[in-house]
């Protein structure tokens, strides 16, 4: 009788240890998976927030390999992507958002740095000067040497633009030839109904016009009247 209960007690005990095993293992397996999940999502949100914050840029500034400068009336909209809350747009001679082909300007000569607000379609835009450039503030009628950094909030071009002048040098204040654009932002509702702000650039003026039908040894085209265009010359302001 103390025999078999002895047995007894080594089978239940083998089986509890066995039923111990079986539940650390699960809970190590479970634990794994659990950690891998969030592995490979961290790893995908970083994946994707790097893309958009910096592999995108590079793409849309490389990717512009139009060999036609631009004109007076040419528009480029920008949004600015939900998840990073983070864009960039430049303007350059041959790569940038806006290619100008114009020569005398440099590449990045400007750069627009879009800073979303966490819940607000609220931006903050910084931008960086590479080059020689005029800068009319909002609600501003003159326009001035731009420091090297200036910043601007998204509320001060609603219905009121901001406007660049880039060239390869100033003189006295003034540019003898240039690429005018603007910058202004409005509200528009996107296909899922919610309501996001867009930010627009415009080439205003070109001063004095762009000859298009001699290209330079560089692929750029150089500033000058060239009949039969409507981009030649207007007092400069």
């Amino acid at each position: 009788m103390l025999h078999s209960d002895i047995q007894s007690k080594k089978k239940t005990i083998s089986l509890t240890l066995d039923f111990s095993l079986f539940l650390g293992i699960a809970i190590l397996d479970s634990f794994l998976v659990t950690s891998g999940a969030i592995l490979l999502l961290s790893t995908c949100g970083l994946g994707y927030a790097i893309y958009h914050q910096f592999v995108l840029p590079i793409l849309a500034r490389r990717g512009s390999n139009s060999d036609i400068p631009v004109a007076v009336g040419d528009k480029y909209d920008y949004v600015v992507d939900e998840a990073t809350r983070n864009g960039i747009f430049t303007i350059g001679c041959k790569t940038g958002n806006i290619s100008t082909r114009c020569h005398g300007i440099t590449e990045d000569h400007l750069i627009f740095q879009l800073k979303k607000a966490r819940d607000t379609e609220d931006y903050t835009v910084t931008i960086l000067k590479n080059g020689p450039t005029l800068f009319r503030p909002p609600r501003m009628e003159i326009f001035g040497k731009m420091e090297p950094k200036e910043t601007i909030e998204s509320y001060e071009i609603i219905g009121h633009s901001t406007e660049f002048r880039i060239s390869d040098r100033i003189a006295k204040d003034r540019m003898i030839h240039y690429v005018q654009v603007s910058l202004a932002s409005s509200f528009y509702f996107n296909k899922v109904g919610k309501e996001r702000m867009r930010f627009t650039f415009s080439v205003t003026k070109i001063q004095p016009g762009v000859i298009r039908k001699i290209k330079l040894k560089d692929d750029t085209y150089g500033f000058g009247k060239e009949e039969g265009t409507e981009e030649h010359s207007e007092e400069e302001e």
